[in-house]
């Protein structure tokens, strides 16, 4: 071994003293790549400067319904944006925009030229961290505003002129307002809390007009609640109450044009700021380059036996590699961060640990060898992010590490996984398909003379599993407090399984009741853990199951003991009681499991309508990932079970939704039903959303109900059937059947008036 290093250092010391080119070589790559970076920032400034000038189009658009102003040197700067195919598209486009009669219609295909623009550009990619979230805000998010403005005014006047409105036109408008809500809600949110923190020359003229946006706003939102209260009053169209919404909306759309063309504005700056920055470092490099290769000729000759040692090393270390993306694996992130703790005056170390999330689905549907090919670009998208002294590697599956053994700004590298998770968020075509990656990340930053041991990866690994238990996209920094969750959740998950053994995981059921007669008419079964004398609650103990692998065994045991139940009752009340269960989306994307579901409740004796399904309405947001789930809904649905859609108008379900699942019943979520009785704005969206409901034929339950006035509001309102602290708290199955034999036999006539009997 000691003649093959000699012979190492002896090659590499010629090739050093005699060999240049090396080094010319690498100052001519670095030279290369940040002209790269500057022709890229020119790139997005020239894409900035095309959508900049849609804007004065798009606004007339929007406040005329056509276009007067001269586009024929647009023309010609779209046609020398790019010397491909690709500008053709790109004045086919506005050509479209041009030429389309409808305002709406016009302005989602301004929109989409836009977006095309930004996307060939790459204007996301030279965006700063401070600015990263504009081009999203240019556009889309503003744009979408004034579209969905001009959509509700179309509405209005579309419904004034009708001689009668028809159940589907009063849905046409409560949709409608919904989807402009959320859209003006979403660029109020995102103007506050991208505008907050600028420091730019220009930042303070940018808040001044986030916030005429947002009085703009409320303007706008005040007349649209006088729409939406006429249409849903109103007969005919004599009763459409638009033209307040009219005459606001011209100065709403200024507002927002306002807004996103000084958000340009700033956008652009800070591109010119960076295209600055990178010149500036250009030419220092050049001025000082001369010196530092007569440097690094003078010291070649010393560097040459670390060098040959370095390279003894990397001999060595041939099985510490990962096959698949090339990077070192985590056996030699053990061995680097163990030679760390040699040093004698240990520095800060960053540890940033991503992983993939449900990347077992790729595999799937593209194949293990797309698959390989994702991680493969990933690898090398993350080798983007990591400094000259930094170890990357993959520690296995989908997860990888960045180690920076000597930190020195960490607040810029407290932003490193943000960044990380933004760009690989990005879309990328996998076989012809769209594929957005999502992931998490954990973040341990060590403090200055700390030992470096591997406990410091277990701790990065409790950051990234608190990450992931929060959201996609999501990154959290550890904190000693995880540690000690950890062991908590460890500690419980010991104590869970005794319990489940033990026959004390069990459900409790709250009753729901028929608001006009009192009678108890369902009951949802809540899972508690009787620990001795303690009822312990879901969020003491979820978290530590669902670490652990618990929660299928755990929904397996509320689901039998209900069906064990139901199976009790069945015959023996005067109106049938449903049980319901709370169905996770896991199992409804299973056919298999949908079908072990009907043979249980079959074998106990039942008939599925009496078991109610609860379904979250947030399981359908995404059409692709939802189509599944809604084959096997519509499937229990034709078995004969009761669907119940629950947190109705808090998901984003389209009416198509409602009416293609064979919805039964909704429960209108409990942020609807708090001081209905006294807040007349709520009052307004609550009844939209039962009038909704009642003209697809599909019966009402509101939820957290805990008021008289409550009950009483929604009882006027159209409500069928109320479930809360007003009625009950969850109750063992004992007390469920007590209270059962007290309602539905010795009710009143008409408890709705009567306050005793409704609130017993």
């Amino acid at each position: 071994m000691w003649g093959t290093e000699v012979h190492i250092r002896g090659w590499l010391t010629g090739l050093i003293v005699f060999l240049l080119a090396p080094c010319l070589l690498f100052a001519s790559l670095w030279f290369h790549s940040k002209f790269e970076d500057v022709n890229s920032i020119d790139r997005s400034l020239a894409g900035l400067n095309l959508i900049q000038a849609l804007g004065p189009l798009m606004q007339e658009k929007a406040l005329t319904g056509t276009v007067k102003q001269p586009t024929e040197l647009l023309v010609r700067q779209l046609a020398d944006f790019d010397v491909s195919a690709r500008e053709q598209s790109l004045v086919a486009d506005l050509s479209g925009f041009m030429n389309e009669q409808g305002i709406p219609d016009a302005l989602r295909k301004a929109r989409s030229l836009a977006s095309s623009i930004a996307q060939h550009s790459r204007l996301s990619s030279s965006s700063s961290f401070e600015t990263s979230e504009f081009p999203h805000l240019i556009n889309d998010t503003l744009l979408s505003v004034v579209i969905e403005t001009s959509v509700m005014v179309n509405n209005g006047e579309m419904l004034a002129g009708k001689d009668a409105i028809n159940t589907w036109d009063k849905m046409l408008v409560p949709v409608q307002a919904g989807q402009f809500k959320v859209a003006a809600d979403t660029a109020s949110r995102a103007t506050k809390e991208n505008f907050m923190d600028l420091q730019g020359p220009k930042a303070d003229s940018l808040r001044d007009k986030a916030a005429a946006y947002r009085s703009a706003n409320l303007a706008y939102q005040s007349a649209g609640s006088k729409l939406l209260s006429s249409t849903i009053k109103g007969t005919t169209g004599a009763d459409i109450a638009n033209g307040e919404l009219n005459k606001v909306q011209p100065d709403f759309v200024r507002a927002i044009f306002n807004l996103w063309q000084e958000t340009v504005d700033y956008l652009h700056a800070d591109l010119q700021h960076q295209r600055a920055e990178t010149m500036f470092a250009v030419a220092l490099a050049g001025l000082v380059g001369g010196l530092v290769i007569i440097a690094a000729f003078a010291i070649a000759v010393a560097l040459s036996r670390a060098l040959a040692d370095r390279t003894q090393q990397e001999f060595e270390n041939l099985g510490f590699h990962d096959p698949l993306t090339g990077l070192p694996n985590r056996r030699a992130l053990l061995k680097t961060l163990r030679g760390l703790s040699d040093r004698e005056t240990p520095n800060r170390i960053g540890l940033v640990i991503l992983d993939l999330r449900h990347f077992k689905k790729i595999n799937d549907l593209f194949g293990d060898q797309s698959g390989d090919s994702i991680l493969r670009d990933v690898a090398e998208q993350l080798v983007q992010f990591a400094e000259a002294e930094d170890f990357l590697c993959r520690t296995g599956g989908t997860e990888f590490m960045l180690l920076r053994p000597d930190l020195t700004d960490s607040a810029s590298f407290e932003d490193t996984p943000a960044r990380i998770i933004r760009e690989l968020g990005r879309e990328r075509q996998i076989e012809g398909q769209k594929l957005v990656l999502e992931s998490n990340a954990g973040l341990l930053i060590s403090n200055a003379g700390d030992p470096i041991t591997d406990q410091l990866l277990v701790d990065a690994e409790l950051a990234l599993r608190s990450a992931k238990q929060k959201a996609p996209r999501k990154v959290e920094r550890f904190t000693s407090e995880m540690r000690v969750a950890f062991e908590e959740n460890g500690e419980i998950a010991k104590q869970l399984l005794r319990a489940m053994n033990n026959g004390e995981i069990v459900p409790w059921f709250q009753p729901q009741v028929d608001v006009h007669t009192g009678e108890i008419i369902g009951a949802e079964a809540l899972v508690r853990w009787l620990d001795h004398q303690t009822v312990r609650f879901p969020g003491y103990f979820l978290p530590a199951a669902e670490e652990a692998g618990y929660m299928d065994r755990i929904e397996a045991i509320v689901r039998q003991k209900t069906l064990e139940l139901a199976s009790e009752f069945t015959g023996k009340t005067r109106r049938t009681v449903h049980f319901g269960l709370n169905i996770s989306a896991d199992l409804l994307s299973n056919a298999s499991a949908v079908g072990a579901l009907h043979r249980h409740v079959l074998d106990a004796g039942l008939n599925p309508s009496m078991i109610s399904l609860e379904i979250l309405e947030a399981v359908m947001i995404d059409e692709d990932k939802a189509k599944p789930i809604k084959e096997n809904i519509a499937h229990l649905s034709d078995l004969g079970f009761f669907i119940e859609l629950d947190d109705f108008g808090t998901g984003h379900s389209s009416i198509s939704s409602l009416r293609d699942l064979k919805i039964d019943r909704v429960k209108i979520d409990r942020s609807f039903v708090s001081g209905v009785d006294t807040n007349k704005d709520l009052q307004k969206f609550t009844s939209a959303l039962i009038n909704l409901a009642k003209s697809l034929d599909i019966s009402v339950l509101a939820e957290g109900v805990e008021t008289p006035g409550e009950r009483d509001w929604l009882a006027r309102n159209g409500c069928d059937v109320i479930q809360g602290f007003l009625v009950s708290k969850a109750v063992p199955e004992v007390e469920l059947a007590a209270m059962i034999l007290k309602k539905n036999f010795t009710v009143q006539s008409n408890p709705f008036f009567n306050e005793k009997s409704a609130t017993a």
